[in-house]
């Protein structure tokens, strides 16, 4: 209840500063923009059931048995019956989202207000098929933002990006700013990365046994520098406590840099959890042009997983890898046809499991192929391979795919793909094979019609898990523009 009263306090706060702005006399530099996305889908699927068999009509002892069918269904000790997950009867969802992004400027010297909303219901099938059809409404940011010369505040919900993710949170920052230097301060209530909701909030405690019992406080400091036109620097610390300041949810350090030297271009980043003495990543890539329409690059990468100290996923201590990978790319010189080929090899940290006649497999590797060809300036046509082989698991993907231009404002296409996934630590594969339509419609330039729809087949062989992820799927989307954008004198938005 709370977390809505604040929702509808934020849409409301911002909606007062919006209709001061459109109240007030207009002067020539005033004015709002609202750019708006209304997506309808419908999805068609057989969404996973429980179902038991009776323990008596099961080969086997222990947890993991295989029932008469080949079904492998889990057994409770001393449970008469033992479970498994199936597919059950085929069902519908229609959800319609609908996203705001306003922006309006002219408040007052430097000073604007901005704002992404987020609508969602069901209009017709089962809505717990699709992710939080029940919660109708987020403000993923609302703030106003005083710029000037030397630097810019803003006070609302804001977003905190860099290396370490984007994290949104309720409160303000303040950034000073030299030439092509500047330093960052923000804080405020943090949400949960990824859910848009605190710490305490119900969604946590609906899917986890042990949710975080106390409200979050994100705190952090920014640096970023260009030491030359070729290079940037970009280094972040940050940190989210309990609000009663006796604990951590994390402690994080970021560094990021890209420049030239010889004509190589070098990017690499730095992510260090503090409070988990980890180093979560740390990534060097390099990349050049080479003769006759060549591009390569390298790239090396160590991965550790990072997980915040309220959740007991980190006390499973899941291994990380170091990976190296290449690409290799080729264009025609009027880039008419692209091609690349891209590699890599990973080593898993050891994992202390399996027994020693049979050993977990320690490595994988993955590569690829794609390819993109402009027949004319009204066709082109794409292709793609790739496959990954795990320590448990691999994944082969195909695809392919045309795109017709008959005229600017049409735009029509069709794609075809397929995949084989070798499921963990079975022999069991699973195929999809599936084709989907697509197009849009400029009608006027503010305003666009797009849609799409596809069927999707899922077969099963060799032992696979028996869960049917078969799909029929269709969607409709308006994109629009109402207003003109900053610095328009009264043209029309695009």
């Amino acid at each position: 209840m709370m977390h809505s009263m604040l929702r509808w306090r934020v849409a409301a706060g911002l909606g007062a500063v919006l209709g001061v702005g459109l109240g007030a006399t207009p002067v020539a530099a005033q004015g709002i923009r609202i750019t708006g996305t209304t997506w309808l889908q419908s999805i068609d699927l057989r969404p996973l059931r429980q179902d038991s068999v009776l323990a008596s009509q099961t080969a086997g002892t222990g947890l993991v048995r295989r029932a008469s069918d080949g079904q492998l269904v889990q057994c409770p000790d001393g449970m008469a019956y033992c479970y498994f997950a199936t597919s059950g009867a085929r069902e519908t969802t229609n959800p319609l989202l609908q996203d705001l992004s306003i922006a309006a400027w002219g408040l007052g010297e430097g000073i604007s207000a901005h704002a992404h909303l987020r609508a969602r219901t069901s209009v017709g099938g089962e809505p717990a098929l699709w992710p939080r059809l029940d919660d109708h409404f987020d403000a993923l940011e609302a703030y106003l933002q005083v710029d000037r010369r030397l630097g810019r505040a803003r006070l609302g919900r804001l977003w905190a990006t860099s290396g370490l993710g984007a994290y949104n949170f309720d409160g303000a920052s303040l950034m000073l700013r030299r030439g092509a230097h500047s330093v960052e301060a923000f804080g405020g209530r943090a949400l949960v990365q990824g859910l848009n909701e605190p710490y305490t909030s119900a969604e946590i405690g609906a899917v986890d046994d042990l949710p975080p019992e106390d409200q979050g406080y994100l705190i952090g400091v920014r640096l970023r520098a260009r030491p030359s036109d070729l290079s940037a620097i970009s280094a972040v610390y940050q940190r989210v406590i309990f609000a009663d300041r006796s604990s951590l949810y994390s402690e994080r350090v970021a560094l990021d840099g890209m420049t030239r030297l010889a004509g190589i271009a070098l990017d690499g980043s730095v992510t260090y959890d503090v409070a988990g003495e980890v180093l979560n990543e740390a990534r060097l890539r390099l990349a050049r042009r080479l003769p006759a329409g060549f591009d390569g690059a390298i790239e090396g990468r160590r991965h550790r997983p990072f997980f915040e100290l309220w959740t007991i996923w980190g006390a499973f201590a899941p291994i990380g890898f170091d990976e190296g990978r290449a690409e290799l790319s080729w264009r025609t010189a009027r880039e008419r046809l692209q091609l690349t080929a891209h590699g890599g090899y990973r080593t898993y940290a050891e994992d202390h499991a399996g027994v020693n006649s049979l050993p977990l497999r320690s490595d994988g590797w993955r590569a690829g192929v794609e390819g993109t060809w402009l027949a004319s300036e009204q066709l082109a046509a794409s292709a793609n391979y790739a496959t990954d082989i795990g320590f448990g698991a691999s994944r082969t993907d195909v695809s392919g795919g045309v795109r017709w231009t008959p005229h600017e404002r049409v735009t029509v296409g069709a794609t075809v793909s397929g995949f084989q996934s070798i499921y963990e630590f079975r022999v069991g594969t699973g195929r999809v094979v599936g084709g989907m339509v697509n197009g849009a419609v400029r009608l006027t330039p503010d305003f666009r019609v797009a849609f799409d729809g596809g069927v999707y087949r899922h077969r099963l062989t060799h032992d696979a898990p028996g869960t049917d992820w078969s799909q029929r799927r269709a969607s409709v989307r308006l994109e629009w523009v109402v207003g003109s954008e900053p610095g328009m004198s009264g043209g029309r938005g695009r």
